[in-house]
């Protein structure tokens, strides 16, 4: 009697797992996606490798899918990322490629890295520009508004503190326009443009000698170097030896909506197939999953790390067949869920960290607008005000700055010991203003 009840309930047992898996199978049908038979891809200015690499995409994708291709000109990273938000818009964009940490992944996937932008300080020869604090003053091209490039120029430029007449143009105008003293390019290595520029002996490229102390301050940016001769060679090689500088990521990204089949298919193209020997700037599987880090898309990730969806089916498979009922089963399921949430946390950590980090960025800046604007100001209404506004802006940033590793971390500390400086340096002048104004009254 109890070896049939024990058999029943084997049976039963039995009957639910497979009624659990044929549900799942048919719902995995017929919530299958297909490859989508048009997409729009939101690239660079003509001539830039973001355009490049995307009329690259578009050759191999229309070669091996049924599918329409179309390569939007853009003005970069910012224009991108409205493009790949637009809903319905006629802007819209299914895919663009990005520069990390020139604009905010919120409500956007990674789709993969594919190379190193490297910062290439362009000078003009003969207008004694040998390093980078003598830019004070020149005229600079920065890019053209709404590109990653002019974020990373005004990174630059703020981390040196140098007032110099920005130029929201692109850098082959140094070609043209001989007023230009110099340009700031973010761009990954041998591009056309790039090439065309330092190939003319007219120009010279500078190192970025803190390059370490950068990175330490920016968290999307890495110390790299520019090899001797990378653009031109002997007798005269540019650059004469291998140059310090700073070097970011060039990413695809995609919108919210985007087609999962698309995804995998793109992500097989880029690191399988004939492209690399094409782009040569193109990073290999390995290491771009070592920056895979910043909201990857989940059939990217599946891409990266098949371990994990290995692990956790291996997982799953052995706590079926070595349980004896449903519960384990379903303690398995469980735990493999609690696993999944705990990561999504970590990873939204992550996120709400880096949108932090920007924003103690940005409050250093205005910090740095009033110390200039109090140090030409001799009312002390003015002043106060200026007083007002820094301590407004401590406040805030008190308020709203409130992740743990953010409130450790030295740029906050010394966030916290310039608004400090400044207000008393205020309030010094206040003083001195008020005897002024006190003796002259007597």
């Amino acid at each position: 009697m109890a070896k049939r009840k024990k058999l029943t309930v084997r049976r039963a047992t039995a009957c639910l797992m497979f009624t659990v898996l044929l549900a799942s199978l048919l719902t995995w049908y017929f919530t299958l996606e297909t490859l989508p038979g048009r997409i729009r891809i939101g690239a660079g200015s003509t001539g830039g490798l973001y355009h490049d690499f995307a009329l690259r995409i578009k050759d191999l994708l229309e070669a091996r899918f049924p599918m329409k291709v179309e390569v939007l000109e853009t003005s970069g990273s910012s224009n991108n990322r409205e493009r790949l938000l637009s809903g319905d818009g006629p802007d819209r964009v299914d895919l663009a490629v990005l520069q990390d940490g020139a604009v905010s992944m919120t409500d956007l996937y990674l789709v993969a890295p594919l190379y190193r932008e490297l910062l290439h300080v362009i000078v003009r020869k003969g207008r004694k520009i040998e390093s980078i604090s003598d830019l004070e003053g020149k005229r600079v091209a920065v890019g053209l508004v709404g590109s990653g490039m002019q974020v990373s120029a005004d990174k630059v430029l703020h981390h040196y503190q140098l007032e110099v007449s920005r130029q929201a143009v692109s850098f082959s105008e140094l070609l043209t326009d001989p007023d230009l003293d110099a340009a700031i390019v973010t761009s990954g290595m041998l591009g056309a443009d790039l090439r065309e520029v330092l190939g003319d002996k007219r120009f010279d490229l500078l190192a970025v000698e803190d390059a370490e102390a950068f990175e330490e301050k920016h968290f999307f940016f890495k110390s790299a170097v520019i090899p001797a001769g990378l653009y031109s060679e002997k007798p005269s090689p540019t650059p004469s030896a291998d140059l310090k500088t700073i070097a970011t990521t060039a990413s695809l990204a995609a919108g919210p909506g985007v087609n999962e089949q698309l995804v995998g298919a793109l992500t097989g193209l880029i690191y399988e197939s004939e492209l690399r020997q094409g782009f040569l700037q193109l990073m290999d599987r390995e290491e771009a999953a070592q920056l895979s880090s910043l909201r990857l898309h989940p059939a990217s990730r599946k891409y990266f790390f098949p371990q994990d969806e290995i692990g956790e089916l291996t997982t799953l498979l052995e706590s079926i067949s070595a349980a004896k009922e449903l519960f384990f089963a379903l303690a398995a399921g469980l735990y493999l869920l609690w696993d999944r949430l705990k990561r999504r946390k970590e990873k939204e950590e992550e996120l709400h960290y880096i949108a932090q980090r920007e924003r103690l960025d940005d409050y250093l800046e205005r910090t740095l607008v009033i110390e200039k604007e109090q140090m030409e100001l001799s009312d002390i209404g003015a002043l106060e005000s200026c007083l007002q506004k820094v301590t407004l802006i401590k406040l805030e940033a008190l308020g709203e700055l409130t992740h743990q590793d953010l409130r450790s971390n030295q740029a906050f500390t010394i966030f916290l010991m310039q608004c400090g400086n400044l207000i008393s340096k205020i309030q010094r002048r206040i003083e001195q203003v008020y005897r002024s104004q006190s003796c002259g009254g007597k």
